[in-house]
C-alpha cells in the first residue's frame, strides 16, 4: 500500500509539472524555441527530475515540446501549416453557425451567448487581457452552443482548443486584440438584427483577418513550415 502511495504521489507531481509547463507554453510565457532544462525546472518547482522528465514526454506527445539527443527539450515551434489548415476548417464552419443563428436572431436559446458577449465587453473595457482571451474563445463556443447541434459543438471545440496557442500569440499585439473584438461586435449586431447573409460575410472576413494577423508576426524563428 505504501508503494502505491509513492506511485500516486509521483504521478501527482508529474501532472503538476505538466500543467504548469503547458499553461506557460499556451500563454507564450515560454516561447517557441526556448530550451527546457530538467534541472532548472525541477529547482523552480521544488521537485525531482523524474516528474519533470515524465511531464516533458507527455508534452512532446501533445506536440508542444520537441526532444533532441541527450534528452534535451525545447518548446515546439508553431506550425504554419497546422494554423492554415485549422483556419480553413474554421472558415467553413463558423460562418455557417453565424448565418444559422442570425436567421432567428437573439432568442431564449441565446441567453448564454448574450451574457458572454457582455462579459467580454466589460473585460475589454477594464483591460483584463487574460480574461478577455478566454472570453473570446468562449464567445465562439457560446455562439455554436446556441444552435444546439452536437456535431458542430464537438468539431468547433476541437478546433478552438487547437487554435488557443495561435490566438495567444496573435493577441500579444494589443492592436490585434482590439480589432478582433470590434469584428466580433459587428457580427453580434448583425445576428441581433437578423441579417444572416451579412453576418456570414462578416464572420468569413473576421477569420481571414485573424489569419492575416498570424502571418504578419515578425519573428519567423518561432515558426516551422
Amino acid at each position: 500500500m505504501r508503494f502505491l502511495g509513492v506511485k500516486a504521489n509521483k504521478k501527482s507531481l508529474s501532472n503538476m509539472v505538466y500543467w504548469d509547463l503547458k499553461e506557460k507554453i499556451l500563454k507564450n510565457i515560454l516561447l517557441p524555441g526556448d530550451k527546457l532544462i530538467e534541472m532548472e525546472i525541477a529547482s523552480k518547482l521544488d521537485v525531482s527530475r523524474t516528474p519533470v522528465r515524465e511531464a516533458l514526454k507527455k508534452l512532446e506527445k501533445d506536440g508542444l515540446v520537441t526532444s533532441f539527443p541527450r534528452k534535451s527539450f525545447i518548446v515546439s515551434k508553431i506550425s504554419v501549416k497546422e494554423a492554415k489548415n485549422l483556419y480553413i476548417v474554421r472558415k467553413s464552419l463558423e460562418p455557417l453557425c453565424v448565418e444559422l443563428l442570425a436567421e432567428k436572431g437573439l432568442t431564449d436559446k441565446t441567453k448564454y451567448f448574450e451574457e458572454v458577449n457582455e462579459d467580454l465587453r466589460i473585460a475589454i473595457e477594464n483591460g483584463e487581457e487574460e480574461l478577455s482571451q478566454n472570453l473570446i474563445i468562449e464567445w465562439n463556443m457560446a455562439l455554436v452552443k446556441s444552435l444546439n447541434n452536437e456535431i458542430l459543438i464537438e468539431i468547433m471545440t476541437m478546433i478552438n482548443k487547437r487554435l488557443y496557442r495561435f490566438g495567444n500569440f496573435i493577441f500579444r499585439d494589443k492592436k490585434n486584440y482590439n480589432r478582433h473584438y470590434d469584428n466580433l461586435q459587428r457580427i453580434y449586431k448583425l445576428i441581433e438584427e437578423k441579417k444572416p447573409k451579412e453576418a456570414r460575410k462578416a464572420s468569413e472576413r473576421t477569420i481571414e483577418i485573424i489569419y492575416e494577423m498570424f502571418e504578419e508576426q515578425a519573428d519567423y524563428r518561432m515558426f516551422r513550415k
